[in-house]
């Protein structure tokens, strides 16, 4: 569908000596309608407060006929500036609020990020936060073949496999790109599997994959987004029940991939489902399986653990490693010329394999997951070794996750796993079989937690990850000393500690955080759920994984299963479970302050596969829902230049779909009057309304529904909501950039209201303050939300100004050097008459009572009230019950 048409913008350039500015290229071309400055018919008056520190000329642009554009100042000319100050160089400079024309999720228009003490900072010394997506969950796939995790067909054929068109086809670069940057999603996590670059063999790399890769990365700074590579990896490799690695990393340890399931080495979707077989969260026991624990334990330990284990002349350790940090350092070479990519990371979800495992004869399931067949450590040297064995079998169970069911016999063919028919654990003196019994016994039970040879005790982290870190880390800023190196724990760990020999250079701590007991249940009701990480580890609240020494913190991946409760939402449209589910993960998110990219955005997505790896179903987009009912209808599109008339398939308009609350109301499409929702006439006479058994009664779902006309413009955004799941809880605002440290953001999904304070720098810290050219916030204000209500937008102190149409708000704050100073912002919905005839004038000025001074600390929320009673009505009743 081409996209709407728009008014061309004439900027006049003043005579002012400015710095250099970015102006985003895409404000004009998509979102700006002629309003990327202030309204020139706006009422001359500045704040009592606070006047624009400026005496440049507004650009002179044409009016649109909608407003899009209203701030709490009116530029003019003839404002003075302030009297002369310390800081008149950097006021002489400052532009005019918003003027750049930068989005808030624009991350060029912050030039280069960098890290500073626990924040990641842009070139005017604005602490920005980043929210994004991982780009995506097929991507763990190949496309030729289809590695749908479902299909089996050509699977062993592991070295003649294609990734071309992970995560999309060029072709659809645009639509995906636009979209995030609509949603303000756009800081991206891309998933590149060490497979798709290397799956031909040893140093052989895909070249056209990294230029079909670079092609897609090519068209990021278009949309403002910006990325790091993750080498993702699940379980080692797709061969072992996950993703990651060539299938060729199997022949160089001597393991064979066409026996896995035969000797229970793994349980490979694509060889061992059936139907009937239970699909969540099945794939993570491959961890405590032969292949994949003894794919890691080489590749970290190799030469401790199996010395003896060689592969061209080399310790298979060494080779791997090897191979492994040259081939990402080769991709880093061939992207060092995009500015997009600010790094890679080192490894998703790295495991120790063996390494640490105190009882080779059981799995402790506190720490584990023991579920489906469920052979110990020692079970599985025997299985590969083609010694059959009788095995646990656990199923799912309450309160406790899981519990034994009954035992089978695995491997009754008595294959080997082993390409030489030998076990690698057997030869290096780990285990062996009585020679009275006939059945496999430990000879070192603390083979894994020592040195075999020395008998030192082995921690992990210190002897094996972080010397791996330091060399993968030297290898990628070797050829970038600017790239960003992300970093995580083992899952559901503590983060290591970091000694000052270890490498420290633009490291990021890049945890991740799910709710444990709904992925593995696929279930979720609001009232009972489990932290699993502080049952079985203590204690490990976000707030202090976000303090990693004093490194920045991205929650690398964070997200909820679309298809909890039996998918009933596919078929009832009820996505209220959801809804919540996801607001209370993201709004532990924003408490904490963290950046975070949400697991995932997949285009791929559909209702019956999933994310199309091991059942799983986590997209915020899905094409199973980009199911349009649409109207052939001719429409009129004016422009400057030329009138033409356009023979289009376009769908109607819903501004805002009906919610379950009492609370919230529905806006006509053609009209700025609000409609109560319980008024059944007032309903059907929305205009452009589509009548369908199939919309959607919430607007968590956008289920075959799109949103098109308004009035004499065409709404653009609304196309990016075509396929979009839970959006009501995923579309928030956040302030992206501000110069000061973040204190409190606050998003309520109920009332809409968000609530965002930061604090000056302290002095330390302002070395580089005459080098900001504009210390002005930047907030993402989704239009989803907030596109036609009247907002009720108060300041502690300063200026600002919000353009609907780039969805961002700019806050130039009164004070931004006195230490210790605190702003803050709150934006609630006005429903009253007020609002109304403020909207009609298209302003909001300092003087409107809507534009009040906000002081929140001097008169505390009736909500804040309401929760004390609560807590001391239930403290009360507490000591009653204790006393009775």
């Amino acid at each position: 569908m081409p996209p709407p048409a728009v008014e061309n913008i004439n900027v006049v350039q003043t005579t002012v000596n400015t710095p250099e500015i970015f102006v985003d290229p895409e404000v004009a071309s998509i979102y700006s309608d002629g309003d990327s400055s202030d309204e020139r018919s706006l009422i001359s008056k500045a704040s009592d407060e606070f006047r624009p520190s400026h005496n440049l000329t507004t650009p002179d642009l044409k009016r649109s006929a909608s407003v899009s554009s209203f701030s709490s100042y009116a530029s003019s000319p003839d404002i003075p500036l302030p009297e002369s100050n310390d800081h008149d160089s950097t006021l002489q400079n400052m532009l005019a609020l918003g003027e750049s024309g930068a989005l808030a999720q624009n991350w060029f228009s912050s030039g280069t990020l960098k890290a500073d003490g626990r924040w990641f900072k842009d070139d005017k010394g604005r602490t920005c936060l980043l929210r994004g997506v991982n780009l995506c969950g097929s991507s763990k796939l190949p496309t030729k073949p289809d590695g749908s995790s479902h299909l089996s067909e050509g699977f062993f054929d592991h070295r003649n496999v294609s990734f071309v068109g992970r995560p999309f086809p060029l072709e659809e670069v645009q639509q995906h790109f636009a979209r995030l940057r609509a949603w303000g999603l756009t800081f991206v996590r891309l998933l590149v599997t060490w497979e798709s670059l290397e799956h031909a063999g040893p140093g052989i790399y895909d070249e056209e994959y990294i230029d079909y890769l670079i092609n897609v990365i090519e068209q990021m700074s278009r949309y403002g987004i910006k990325c790091f590579i993750d080498p993702h990896q699940d379980c080692w490799s797709r061969f072992s029940g996950g993703s990651g690695a060539p299938g060729w990393t199997f022949e160089v340890a001597g393991l064979d991939i066409t026996k896995f399931k035969t000797t229970g080495a793994a349980y490979v979707h694509n060889t061992n489902h059936k139907p009937g077989d239970s699909l969540p969260m099945v794939w993570p026991t491959n961890y405590t399986k032969l292949a994949s624990s003894t794919m890691f334990t080489l590749f970290w330990g190799g030469d401790v653990f199996a010395p003896n284990t060689t592969y061209e002349g080399v310790n298979v350790k060494e080779f791997l490693q090897e191979k492994y940090v040259n081939c990402y350092k080769h991709l880093a070479r061939r992207l060092q010329h995009l500015d997009a990519v600010i790094g890679f990371e080192l490894m998703n979800e790295p495991h120790q394999g063996y390494i640490g495992l105190a009882d080779l004869h059981r799995y402790d399931g506190g720490k584990t997951l023991v579920f489906g067949d469920s052979p110990s450590a020692l079970q599985s040297f025997a299985l590969g070794d083609g010694i059959p064995q009788e095995v646990e079998v656990w199923i799912k169970s309450w309160p406790f996750p899981t519990r034994k069911d009954k035992t089978r016999v695995i491997n009754e063919e008595s294959e080997s796993a082993w390409l030489t028919g030998k076990c690698i654990w057997r030869q290096h003196g780990v285990w062996d079989v009585d020679a009275k019994t006939n059945k496999p016994k430990v000879l070192n039970k603390d083979y894994f937690l020592k040195n075999p040879k020395t008998g030192e005790k082995l921690d992990y982290y210190k002897d094996f990850y972080l010397p791996f870190v330091k060399r993968y880390a030297e290898g990628i800023q070797s050829v970038s000393k600017e790239y960003f190196v992300f970093v995580e724990p083992l899952p559901n760990e503590p983060p290591p500690i970091w000694t000052p020999n270890d490498h420290h250079n633009n490291i990021i701590y890049a945890p991740h955080w799910y709710d444990l007991k709904a992925l593995f249940t696929k279930t979720f009701n609001g009232k009972i759920t489990h932290d699993v990480q502080r049952l079985t580890k203590g204690a490990h609240h976000i707030a202090a994984a976000t303090y990693f020494g004093e490194k920045p913190c991205i929650i690398g991946e964070c997200g909820i299963p679309m298809d909890i409760n039996e998918k009933q939402a596919f078929l009832t449209n009820d996505w209220v479970h959801h809804s919540n589910f996801l607001d209370a993960v993201l709004g532990a998110m924003e408490k904490n302050l963290v950046n975070f990219t949400l697991w995932n955005y997949n285009p791929t997505n559909d209702n019956t596969h999933g994310d199309h790896w091991y059942g799983e179903d986590f997209s915020i987009y899905s094409r199973s829902i980009n199911e349009e009912i649409t109207i052939t209808k001719t429409k009129e599109i004016k422009t400057d230049e030329t009138e033409e008339s356009i023979n289009g398939t376009i769908t109607k308009k819903i501004q805002k779909l009906k919610i379950q609350t009492d609370t919230l109301s529905i806006i006509s499409s053609n009209k700025n009057t609000y409609i109560n929702e319980e008024n059944e006439k007032s309903e059907s006479e929305i205009s452009d309304k589509v009548n369908s058994p199939n919309s959607p009664t919430s607007p968590f779902d956008l289920t075959r529904v799109h949103f098109l006309e308004q009035d004499d413009e065409t709404d653009s955004e609304q196309f990016h909501h075509q396929g979009g799941r839970v959006l009501e809880a995923v579309l928030r605002p956040y302030a992206a950039k501000m110069p000061g440290i973040p204190q409190i953001m606050n998003f309520n999904l109920k009332n809409l209201e968000f609530i965002f304070k930061f604090t000056n720098y302290p002095l330390s810290q302002q070395s580089n303050i005459n080098s900001i050219v504009a210390p002005e916030a930047e907030i993402y204000i989704p239009n989803y939300h907030y596109k036609k209500l009247l907002l009720d937008i108060r300041v502690s102190d300063g200026d600002w100004r919000y353009v609907r149409n780039r969805q961002t708000l700019y806050w130039r704050v009164k004070d931004w050097t006195t230490e210790g100073v605190v702003h803050t912002l709150r934006i609630r919905v006005v429903e009253n008459s007020e609002g109304e005839e403020i909207s009609k004038r298209g302003e909001l000025l300092s003087s409107d009572s809507l534009n009040k001074k906000l002081d929140i600390d001097a008169k505390p929320e009736v909500d804040i009230y309401a929760k004390w009673i609560v807590s001391a009505v239930a403290m009360i009743m507490f000591a009653y019950w204790w006393q009775v």
